[in-house]
């Protein structure tokens, strides 16, 4: 019920606002639903877990005046049949976005974003929004972008608040001793248009973690430089390249690590144009007993798009035990029409380092279909057969199963 009112009044107040000011104001909104069949245990003799999710979205793009923008988003995010029964009330409904954004300060090409936002650079292999999530990810903080074609982001986003704000005034008596462990991350991020068919993106990301796990040491001070490129060749051929380094302090020891991603695609001069690619992804990893931290850390990224739709490798350096991670991949596209369209990942996974490397092969199937401007479809079926590694790490052989069916509307 809190749930309801909180939505019907959001529309409200916004309502009135168009009514009373004339402040021109648009809507927007998804709803999204997801089946899944689940059996990436490796173990055939364990029952398939089936589950649907639902992500509901509501925005609404005020602009009080020519040179300022408003957005705000709420979203509930849910399984079905989680609460005791659809008479009770789950809590989730938030805040997804809510921001301001002043445009062309001082009638120059800069403009301010402030407050929780999605951010997304590159190819999301280091910040991503996570759109496949159920929840998706928002960044609190504040951006400035300097240029137009040629853009220049300056961004300061907390990650983690660890101190309470104080009741109240706040006087010496009651900030005193108050220690500093917050996580917060900083960015510039450089991006440069030279022509509709190359583009490049230099950047240096700072991550700092001031919590301390061992005494008298930082989590993290970690600096991330590097730079991504993506372009054609010819009127056939096109490629996407990624290099990144990553240095400084995560808990005493010092880290160097790096990223090495690189793909090369065809696209066959027919009338449908269906592509080919191939690639290699690198992510150095860690040895037992190394004094340094060469693990890659790929921080806040969109990982369902890179490293298989089952989501194995959603959390790297995790996922692959400060290993790192080498996945070579071949991927293929074919439009039957201009509204079915299908996609086939095909991916064998390594660790970088480690005396066992193998992880496993796996194949991702996806039909896409957009019934209308509104409303899409999408099945994808995944299969993943297990390295020696993933056996040991997992206690089963047999073969990991996963499927989808997701319908979505947008308006």
């Amino acid at each position: 019920m809190k749930q309801s009112v909180l939505v019907i009044a959001f529309i409200v107040m916004v309502s009135n606002l168009v009514a009373q000011t004339q402040v021109p104001i648009k809507f927007d909104g998804q709803v999204r639903t997801r089946s899944e069949a689940d059996g990436r245990d490796f173990d055939s003799n364990t029952d398939v877990n089936t589950f649907t999710m639902l992500r509901t979205r509501f925005g609404a793009a005020i602009q009080p005046s020519s040179d300022v923008n408003v957005y705000i988003q709420i979203q509930d995010s849910r399984a079905y049949g989680t609460e005791p029964n659809t008479l009770s009330n789950t809590a989730n409904l938030d805040i997804h976005q809510a921001y301001f954004q002043v445009n062309d300060l001082w009638g120059k090409a800069i403009d301010l974003k402030v407050g929780r936002q999605e951010m997304a650079y590159g190819g999301q292999r280091l910040i991503g929004s996570v759109g496949w999530s159920n929840v998706g990810r928002s960044f609190d903080g504040a951006k400035l972008t300097f240029g137009k074609k040629n853009t220049f982001d300056l961004f300061s986003m907390i990650i983690d608040e660890d101190n309470t704000p104080v009741g109240g005034p706040a006087t010496p008596t009651t900030t005193a001793g108050r220690a500093n462990t917050d996580f917060n991350f900083f960015g510039a991020y450089y991006k440069h248009r030279k022509n509709a068919n190359y583009m490049v993106d230099i950047y240096g990301l700072f991550e700092s973690d001031l919590n301390e796990t061992l005494p008298g040491e930082n989590d993290l001070n970690r600096l991330t430089v590097g730079s991504y490129n993506k372009g054609k060749l010819g009127s056939n051929f096109n490629f996407e390249t990624e290099v990144a380094l990553q240095l400084g302090k995560r808990r005493g020891a010092d880290v160097s690590a790096f990223m090495l991603t690189g793909a090369v695609g065809y696209t066959f001069a027919t009338a449908k144009k269906p592509r080919i690619s191939v690639g290699i992804d690198y992510l150095s990893g860690s040895e037992v007993g190394d004094s340094d931290y060469k693990t890659f850390d790929t921080m806040f990224a969109t990982n369902h798009k890179f490293y298989g739709y089952m989501d194995y490798f959603i959390n790297v350096p995790l996922n692959v035990g400060g290993f790192g991670l080498q996945d070579i991949m071949v991927k293929a596209y074919y439009p039957f029409s201009k509204n079915l369209k299908f996609n086939a990942h095909f991916h064998n996974f390594q660790t970088a380092k480690g005396d066992e490397k193998n992880l496993g092969n796996e194949l991702d199937l996806v039909l896409n279909y957009k019934y209308n401007s509104a409303a899409s479809f999408i099945f994808g079926v995944s299969a993943f057969i297990p390295g020696n590694l993933f056996k040991q790490v997992f206690g089963g052989e047999d073969l990991g199963f996963w499927s989808h069916t997701t319908l979505v509307v947008s308006f």
